[in-house]
């Protein structure tokens, strides 16, 4: 790799790092362009064995992952080594690598821009800006979290689950306290840290935002998408069920989006509505999808942030979403949320949306996209902490 050319003698912002697929590289993905949008030189930190989701228009670093070491053998062994690695707070060791990377190429940035607490490391001697994702921010919360997602309800499970949990607040609230400002998702979560005697900005995270596309399909379309529509989390299968209470002379098409096993084939057939698989869509493939849709359907009730909805929104699709935080704060005026346990709320919700829906609200969708969760505004909100850091 070439030594990096900084424009005008600037010292890059580094974004560190995208390693998958998930809200939290997409963030990455959104917070190194909206910089360089913006005219900043700007370095994103990728795993070299991470496929981009388009073409990108910053400088990439590539970080090689490092494997873990043998660790101890037998019952105690293992059960001791699993507790210190879950319930430690120390640093895990990423951006210690990516600065000296960086050193060998002749850059000293002048800011880190992070997308998860364990990244912080104050052996970094540089400026340190990390997300913070999860709300509320108690240690119960994240316990009831966890166990909800774990995979089944033995013991083992729920200790293992209950386990990693109690670590992930540790090394979160750990990341909060050294970073030099938090960038808070959502305004509840920024509200909550500062009076903790964190320092915090609401930082909305944001997307490309195109131009309003005008529909030239017939009918009304009505999306549901996720990764893997089988993953218990998105709760597909309860939104399927519900759907059966829609009203079915709407002449609703829904449309389903992502990865999808035979239980999820069955309920689809079985909703009432005419249905369309798409399967996994690439990124570019998706936006094309969401641009002649009318109603994006979000389940999820454990998702920290729903960035999907943002995308969606920024498409001009009218969102449903559940009644809670922080589903209830991106949505806003701008679409309608339904009780999130409730189905007759969801097929009501849907049915007040159908009915409501014009070319009106799908401007005022879109228009709130661009004004809260632009990439305009989400660079701006990064600029602006990090002179708040400063001070």
């Amino acid at each position: 790799m070439t030594p990096f050319e900084n424009k005008d003698n600037e010292a890059p912002i580094v974004v560190a790092y995208l390693y998958n697929t998930n809200g939290m590289a997409t963030w990455c993905w959104e917070a190194a362009h909206a910089l360089h949008e913006l005219g900043h030189e700007v370095i994103l930190c990728v795993s070299t064995e991470t496929t981009l989701p388009g073409v990108p228009k910053v400088r990439i670093l590539h970080i090689d992952k490092q494997s873990e070491p043998p660790g101890p053998t037998g019952f105690y062994g293992k059960g001791s080594s699993l507790l210190r690695r879950s319930l430690s707070t120390k640093p895990d060791g990423v951006l210690g690598r990516i600065h000296l990377q960086l050193a060998t190429q002749q850059v000293i940035p002048s800011c880190y821009v992070l997308n998860q607490s364990t990244l912080v490391d104050r052996r970094v001697d540089c400026k340190q800006l990390v997300a913070s994702w999860s709300y509320p921010v108690d240690l119960v919360s994240y316990l009831k979290k966890t166990i909800t997602l774990a995979p089944n309800k033995s013991a083992e499970a729920i200790f293992r689950t209950g386990l990693d949990a109690a670590g992930w607040w540790r090394k979160d609230w750990r990341g909060m306290r050294e970073a030099d400002c938090v960038l808070s998702v959502t305004s509840r979560l920024n509200t909550i840290l500062r009076s903790r005697g964190v320092r915090s900005n609401v930082v909305y995270p944001g997307t490309n935002v195109p131009p309003l596309v005008r529909r030239t399909n017939s009918g009304i379309r009505m999306l549901v998408a996720a990764e893997s529509l089988n993953a218990p989390r998105k709760r597909i299968l309860w939104m399927l069920e519900a759907v059966k209470r829609v009203n079915p002379q709407s002449g609703l098409v829904l449309q389903l989006a992502g990865g999808a096993d035979d239980e999820v084939r069955h309920a689809a057939s079985q909703c009432g509505l005419p249905f369309e698989f798409l399967g996994k869509l690439r990124r570019e493939e998706f936006q094309s999808v969401m641009q002649q849709a009318d109603i994006f359907c979000f389940g999820s009730i454990l998702d920290d942030y729903g960035y999907v909805l943002v995308e969606a929104m920024a498409n001009g699709l009218v969102p449903v979403a559940p009644k809670l935080a922080p589903f209830d704060e991106i949505v806003g005026d701008a679409g309608s949320c339904y009780e999130a346990t409730n189905q007759d709320s969801f097929a009501h919700t849907v049915n007040s949306a159908i009915s409501g829906l014009s070319e009106g609200t799908r401007f005022r969708t879109w228009q709130r996209a661009s004004e809260i969760f632009s990439r305009r505004s989400f660079g701006q909100s990064i600029l602006n902490s990090m002179k708040s850091a400063s001070l």
